[in-house]
Parts: C-alpha cells; sequence; structure tokens
C-alpha cells in the first residue's frame, strides 16, 4: 500500500491510496473506491485503487486497466470540493461516470506517454513503432468487441425486465442474438458476471460513456499534452463532479452538443 497527498502548488487537493498487488483474501478485480468524501471547508476527498497487477513488468492490458481505474480516482479527488457530499467528486450520472476513466485510458496507447515511464528489463523505451503496430491489433475486430459489450448490457437489462425462469437459456439466447460468437453451452457466464451486482441493469453505460469519451478526445486532437485543453478538461470536466448536468459538461468542454462522431470513427478503425 502506498499513500500519497495530491498537491497543486502549496495547495492540498486530497489524498489517494494505491493497493496495488495481490494477496490473500484480498478484492480480486481492480476498482477505485472513496474512503471520504470532500467537502468544501470540512474534508478533503480521499480515494482508494484496489488492483491485482503484476509485482515485475506489467502487461500492456494491466497498464490500460491502471489508467483506467486512475481515471476515477482523479475524477474523485478533483471533482471532490463540493458544498453537499450528495455530489462530491464522481457522483455524476451513471451514463457518465465511465467517459473519464475511458478517455484516460487512450494515453495508454500513446508513444510518447508510453516512452516516459514503460521500459524493459534492459531499462530501453517501448519503440513508438511498437505502439503504432499495438494500436492496429486493437482497432483489429473492434466492433466484435463492441458487439461483446452490447451483449453484455443486454443481458444485465432483460435479467431485470424479463425475470427468465430459465437463467441459463435465457442469457444464452441474449448473447446469441447480440453476437456471431456463439457461448459455450452450460457455462452459466450470468454466475461471472460481476458487474450484474453493481451495476444492475445499467451496464450499458460502458458503452454510452465510450461515445462520449471519444468525443471529449477529439477536442485534444493530436496532441494530448496540450496544456491549454487538459486545464479546460479539468475546469469544465473533472472539477464540478456530479454539481452539474452531464450534458451541460459536455457542452461547455467541447462548445457544442456531443455527438456520434468520434465514436463513429473509432468503431470503423480510424
Amino acid at each position: 500500500m502506498r499513500t500519497y497527498d495530491v498537491v497543486r502548488g502549496a495547495e492540498r487537493l486530497g489524498r489517494i491510496h494505491l493497493d496495488l498487488h495481490p494477496r490473500d483474501g484480498k478484492y480480486n478485480h481492480a476498482a477505485c473506491f472513496g474512503l471520504a468524501p470532500g467537502i468544501t471547508d470540512r474534508s478533503l476527498p480521499e480515494s482508494v485503487l484496489l488492483c491485482n497487477f503484476s509485482r515485475g513488468l506489467l502487461e500492456h492490458d494491466e497498464v490500460v486497466t491502471f489508467f483506467h481505474e486512475f481515471g476515477h480516482l482523479v475524477h474523485d479527488i478533483l471533482g471532490g470540493h463540493q458544498t453537499w457530499a450528495r455530489w462530491t467528486g464522481v457522483a455524476t450520472e451513471w451514463d457518465f461516470v465511465e467517459a473519464p476513466s475511458q478517455l484516460l485510458e487512450e494515453w495508454a496507447w500513446d508513444a510518447e506517454a508510453l516512452a516516459a515511464f514503460a521500459v524493459n528489463d534492459e531499462g530501453e523505451p517501448i519503440p513508438a513503432d511498437l505502439v503504432a503496430r499495438m494500436r492496429t491489433a486493437d482497432a483489429f475486430g473492434r466492433a466484435l468487441e463492441v458487439t461483446r459489450q452490447l451483449g453484455h448490457a443486454t443481458t444485465s437489462y432483460r435479467l431485470h425486465v424479463d425475470r427468465p425462469a430459465d437463467l441459463a437459456e435465457a442469457v444464452d439466447g441474449y448473447y446469441r442474438a447480440a453476437s456471431p460468437v456463439t457461448p459455450l453451452d452450460g457455462s452459466h457466464s450470468y454466475a461471472g458476471f460481476g458487474h450484474l451486482t453493481g451495476y444492475g441493469a445499467c451496464y450499458y453505460t460502458y458503452q454510452w460513456s465510450l461515445v462520449i469519451a471519444r468525443d471529449l478526445l477529439s477536442a485534444f486532437g493530436d496532441d494530448l499534452f496540450d496544456v491549454d485543453t487538459a486545464t479546460r478538461y479539468r475546469r469544465e470536466i473533472l472539477e464540478p463532479g456530479g454539481t452539474r448536468d452531464a450534458r451541460d459538461l459536455v457542452q461547455s468542454f467541447l462548445g457544442r452538443e456531443s455527438t456520434f462522431d468520434a465514436y463513429r470513427a473509432w468503431l470503423a478503425g480510424a
């Protein structure tokens, strides 16, 4: 466990706790949990990142997961300075809450960002041409992955609406209708679908938040390190927490209503 104060200049904004490696009896997924809500003039926000990463070199998939969960962590701290606990930190609409975390994943696919820390055993930074090939490989079959996500969303929704007597048959039917990849008979996949207990019927928000995240990303253009855009993103998207409707946050940052254009281009492999 490592603990860090988050500061801007001489101002302390909050505190984060990183518990990144596995141990017996530990929560075995990856997630960000609020520890103390930030209330203006009363308490600073504190949040915990629980993960189960390798103790040696990380695989890239683990890096993406870290960036995703760290997106929640940053949102919780920067948005954790509100008058009311109900609206502090990541307390936004569920349709939006995954957008900042999915946005930050893009930095895990950027050669400049990765070169700042991703090295091999000899200390050599990851080559930019390798990152480019990784991006190409990631784009392959992207639509198929989206159908898998839509299968999850359909299952989470239909189980709550239909309340089928035969769960296994119903869930297999949902997935068969959503994707050309046939589920294994007798796998009882719903039993291992952890977000069914936390997200209930709302798993669709991952894909909807991704639509928003791709649109937000378009504001950065070709420079993920543009200071002015990043500052505006912090002020317009992260710092308000849940005090404004997500639609208004997005419109303030983009200067327009959100559209599907960036998501559509991403889905096509652009």
